[in-house]
């Protein structure tokens, strides 16, 4: 059995529990090893005891209605679905007596496919792993958020569906006379993970700018009737600043860090999300060119 690395107590009636995991960090396919302790003021009968993963998937959608008067009224109602999954039986009728203690080991499987963790706001997909008792009157309970993974293994291997050139080192862009390839490095990109770019650019004479940025968009969409959707700007970075920009060829190089926020790629009952790496040349009065490739977002590269 792993050492346990993070813990959470609940107080529920006389009795305590404790839940600890060997991580919180878990990987689609995989087990993550766990213990339960149950403490008891009074003592008790417990009918049965039970640890299970718990997976929440929330969407919000329009619906539009029209009254008598042929006026419409359109409303934004939120969805919920658990999604599958696997109760572990711990312990049959059991006899606490007053003060003392029972830990449990236990192994929790992960789903093979997720869906990974997804923290937005018109799409969302989150976990936690409960542990619960039979007793009589009441269930005490306690819960511990956990993050489901999106590994890489699953992006390349097809499992999620990506946009063509996604996966991809470079690809190309063009908006007007300016062109180029936008190169990434790892690919996926990995939340929490540093990596590397250079834009190749081919372009006409040399513009004025207010500055050259670099924006990675998350795109999540509830795929249902009225589904809304959202663009999240998950990271944004300078590649040149106020000047003159472009005129023939050149190689512009970039690196940096994405933060810890959990937008990966996925599919899911109810939706999917899609990101792009967009190259914006900020032009005054003018709208800004955008050179934009598909990415694809992992949240560990360990798979």
């Amino acid at each position: 059995m792993a050492v346990m690395t993070v813990a959470t107590t609940a107080q529920a009636g006389s009795y305590e529990l404790t839940l600890e995991l060997a991580t919180d960090r878990l990987l689609p396919g995989r087990l993550v090893d766990g213990r339960l302790r149950i403490a008891t003021a009074r003592g008790g009968e417990i009918r049965g005891a039970r640890v299970t993963m718990v997976g929440v998937e929330t969407w919000r959608y329009d619906t539009t209605t029209v009254d008598a008067q042929g006026h419409t009224r359109t409303e934004t109602r939120t969805a919920t679905q658990d999604l599958p999954s696997i109760p572990i039986a711990l312990s049959g009728p059991l006899a606490l007596a007053a003060g003392g203690t029972h830990d449990f080991a236990f192994q929790v499987p992960v789903p093979e496919l997720g869906p990974a963790t997804f923290d937005g706001t018109e799409l969302a997909v989150g976990w936690v792993v409960e542990a619960n008792l039979d007793v009589p009157g009441f269930d005490p309970k306690v819960t511990m958020p956990v993050l489901v993974l999106q590994p890489t293994a699953l992006l390349r291997a097809g499992v999620v569906t990506v946009a063509e050139f996604a996966l991809y080192p470079a690809a190309e862009g063009e908006a007007g006379d300016i062109r180029g390839s936008i190169w990434l490095d790892p690919s996926p990109l990995c939340i929490g993970a540093p990596f590397k770019g250079r834009l190749d650019l081919e372009s006409g004479a040399p513009r004025s700018v207010q500055e050259v940025r670099l924006e990675l968009r998350v795109h999540a969409k509830a795929t249902v009737g009225g589904g809304r959707s959202e663009t999240i700007t998950m990271w944004v970075g300078q590649l040149a600043s106020e000047g003159e920009f472009g005129g023939g060829a050149q190689a512009l190089p970039f690196a940096s860090t994405l933060p810890e926020l959990w937008l990966p790629t996925i599919e899911t009952p109810h939706g999917r999300t899609d990101a792009q790496f967009h190259v914006i040349v900020a032009t005054a009065w003018a709208r800004d060119p955008h050179l934009i490739r598909d990415v694809a977002l992992c949240s560990t590269t360990e798979l």
